[in-house]
């Protein structure tokens, strides 16, 4: 069903009055705060319309209107104007990431926080689940003769860790040699971690009980949560406390949205809470972008309320996104020139 120009005016005006003040609003607010020039009888059969059409709803009978998600969603894809940053703040954001960090973990914790302080919201960095990236070096810990720690330092500073649980003995004098050849295969040939892997666990005494996993394969940086309960009681947030003591829940929620979703790198999205099924998390709205490594996406952003100054948070988690994008690419450049010195 097709939105004419007079009701894009008018839900515009209460999406953006809900947001501000968190109620209700009715034909002559809408007149005398938003100047629309229309009289209230007409403006009060537009809302008629537009809650025909699910895009507002009344909370009871004698109320104003507030947005559906429906009419959210529409607000946010056709009618939201990003809000453009001022210099200063682009500078301010600008000069966070001068003194730049090599290692990813400590740009996207540094984004994460960021975020959080910039916005208010919980701030969320996240690392690509699979990295395509060649391997610089290896270590391999001897916990004892039946467990080793495998610590795969990759070409963009990044470090996997991995416990293995041996069937078979192995001594520490053996593990530092295995350590030693995999550092002196990776002088002449590029691998990756997992051919890394491979050649480890293809050797006789290595053969892990267990499966295999990375302890912190794609780490979830998140500051700030407690925002997100901000004016709520306990039994209103219970289910939602839960899911966020658990960090990889967190993520698994993240990678299956940009599993599933379009996601064009740089463009700053929004997914409402109630649209993943998940009970606890209606009330709030994940706002987010991708950054990219090689093939491989990361995600930024806050999760906070749906009703949030979504086009601040959007202008700010846009840009950054560049400066992130610009960091990483950066730090490529300067690697390449390392290998090319070599």
């Amino acid at each position: 069903m097709s939105i004419t120009e007079r009701e894009k005016l008018v839900l515009n005006a209460i999406v953006n009055y809900y947001l501000n003040f968190g109620d209700t609003i009715g034909s002559r607010t809408l007149v005398k705060k938003y100047g629309i020039d229309l009289s209230s009888a007409t403006i009060r059969n537009v809302m008629a319309d537009l809650e025909d059409m699910g895009f507002i709803a009344k909370t009871h009978t004698s109320s104003g209107r507030i947005p559906t998600d429906k009419g959210y969603k529409y607000y946010l894809d056709e009618l939201l104007k990003i809000e453009k940053l001022t210099k200063q703040e682009k500078e301010n954001i600008e000069l966070s990431y001068e003194n730049r960090v090599n290692e990813l973990d400590m740009l996207l914790q540094h984004t994460s926080s960021l975020l959080s302080k910039l916005t208010t919201y919980a701030g969320i960095a996240m690392e690509p689940a699979i990295i395509i990236e060649k391997v610089k070096k290896v270590e391999l810990v001897h916990i004892d003769d039946y467990m080793i720690i495998s610590i795969i330092v990759l070409e963009n500073r990044a470090v996997k860790t991995k416990k293995v649980i041996l069937t078979n003995p192995i001594t520490k004098d053996e593990l530092a040699e295995l350590t030693e050849e995999i550092n002196e295969r990776l002088k002449v040939e590029d691998l990756s971690s997992t051919e890394i892997e491979n050649f480890i666990l293809g050797k006789k005494k290595i053969i892990p009980k267990v499966a295999r996993h990375y302890e912190d394969d794609g780490k979830l940086f998140i500051n700030n949560v407690p925002s997100i309960f901000r004016d709520k009681n306990v039994n209103e947030v219970s289910e939602a406390l839960e899911l966020f003591n658990q960090r990889k829940d967190i993520r698994g929620i993240f990678e299956h949205i940009i599993n599933t979703r379009s996601t064009t790198n740089g463009r700053v999205e929004v997914v409402f809470g109630d649209e993943l099924g998940i009970k606890g998390l209606e009330d709030y709205s994940f706002v987010y972008s991708t950054y990219s490594i090689g093939d491989s996406q990361g995600v930024i952003g806050v999760i906070g309320p749906k009703r949030m100054a979504y086009s601040k948070t959007m202008g700010l988690i846009k840009y950054v996104t560049q400066e992130v994008n610009k960091v990483i690419n950066q730090n490529q450049i300067e690697r390449k020139d390392e290998i090319d010195e070599r």
